[in-house]
Parts: structure tokens; sequence; C-alpha cells
């Protein structure tokens, strides 16, 4: 008696792949798609996950000063001031995100930006000095315990990449006089820039005063104590440019 190996039934799989990318793609648009071979399990719970972070977000979004569906929150995320917080489509928030809004300027992020585990922003540290604002662009990632210090304003533009522990930091205590406590002797705020299509390495450091041109790389533990023109290969402590990523094009592109 010849015996059959049934086939694999794949209709199930099919269905989940493509229930994952319609609501990636809904909630971020553009083209997404999920690499073969990836078991039916994890697809469950990527459904499972992100099904409870939207309705998360969905009890969420009346307190905010503006938010657009859908809206992704995981556990443990904890938001101050959140009147001043606008919030485009598709932004994720997971667990352990903390944000503090409280500004003279508010909080803006765009579109499909997303916040790994334990990012931190911090916009006010004492209430007397209030932080100015952060503008965040549209499909700007940050990863797992980054940190921005919004003293100075903070602009981060479109198409943004932050590995891990990254720390943006506007503000610089003044230090001159020997003769006066550090804490007494004021601050500086001049803001930090870090235009579109930038890739920010683990653990680099961003300060006071700093403009990152369009399309730069910045090195995993790098500092960053000056402004680095457009399309920039930046490494060291402190950062120098290396090279150019290539040539730029009169338009600037």
């Amino acid at each position: 008696m010849t015996k059959t190996t049934a086939l694999p039934d794949t209709s199930k799989r099919n269905w989940v792949e493509k229930f994952i990318i319609f609501l990636y793609t809904r909630s971020r648009g553009g083209k997404y798609e999920i690499p073969s071979g990836m078991p039916i399990s994890a697809l469950l719970g990527e459904i499972w996950t992100r099904g409870w972070m939207a309705v998360r977000g969905l009890g969420l979004q009346p307190f905010l000063g503006e938010a657009h569906s859908p809206l992704f929150v995981g556990h443990g995320v904890s938001i101050r001031s959140k009147k001043q917080l606008q919030i485009g489509n598709g932004v994720s928030l997971h667990d352990g995100v903390r944000i503090d809004a409280l500004s003279l300027g508010g909080v803006r992020f765009g579109n499909g930006v997303t916040l790994r585990e334990n990012v931190i922003i911090e916009c006010t540290g004492v209430l007397r000095f209030p932080g100015e604002s952060l503008m965040i662009g549209n499909d700007v990632g940050i990863s797992q315990n980054g940190f921005i210090g919004v003293r100075g304003a903070v602009k981060i533009g479109d198409r943004v990449m932050m590995g891990p522990n990254v720390t943006i930091y506007a503000e610089n205590h003044k230090f001159d006089d020997p003769l006066v406590p550090i804490h007494e002797q004021g601050v500086t705020r001049h803001g930090i820039t870090i235009e579109e299509d930038c890739w920010l390495g683990s653990c680099c450091i961003i300060l006071d005063g700093v403009t990152v041109g369009k399309g730069s790389v910045i090195a995993a533990g790098c500092v960053v104590t000056k402004s680095v023109p457009p399309y920039s290969i930046v490494a060291g402590v402190p950062g120098k440019v290396l090279r150019q990523r290539g040539p730029i094009r009169p338009d600037g592109n």
C-alpha cells in the first residue's frame, strides 16, 4: 500500500500574510512585503500584538492634542502634557516609551514614526525653564533606549534612522566662571536639526547647536559637536567628517 504525504496547507498562511500586508500598507503607506518562510505562529503573534496596541491607541487618542488612526501603543507608555502632543497616522509607541511634551511649542510627530522600547523624549527638566519644541518628520525610526532632550528646539527630518542608545541634547551649561557654581551660570540653547535621510549609528551623541546635513551617516559611538555638511560620513570623538558619500548634484540631491 502506497503511503501518501499530506501537502502543507498554505491557504491559512496566505490569508494571514495578506492581512498583515493590508494592515501595514494601510497604516504606513507604500509597499510592504513579508519574507518567505516566516512561521505562521510568528505572523499570528504579530497580529495579536499589533491589535492590542491599536486598541490602546484608540483609548489614548481623545486625550492628545491631535492624533490620527491607526495609533499603536505598547505596555507602560507614559505621556505628560498629552494635549501638547500631535501625532500623524501609523505611529508606533512601543513598550516603556516616555514622552514629556510640556514645552513652549509642543511636540509633533509625522506619519509612520516608530519609537522602540524605552525611548525617552524629555522637553522640560525644570518647570521655570521649559523646553522649546520638537518636530519629527515622516517615517522616522528611533531604536531602543534613545533619548531626546528638548531644551532648545529640535527638528528631525523625514526618513531619519537612529540606532539604539542615541542621545540628542539641545542645551549646554555655561561654566566659564570658576568662582560661580555651574548651575547658577545659566545655559545656552541653540537647537539641533537633523535633516532628512540621515542614519545615526548606535550610541552616538548629537550636541546642542549642531545641524546634521541631509543624507549624512554618523558612526556608532560618535560625538558630534559641530555641524556637518550634507552627505557626510562622520566618526570619532569628537566627530570628524571622513568623506562624502558621493558626488553632490547641482540640485543638492
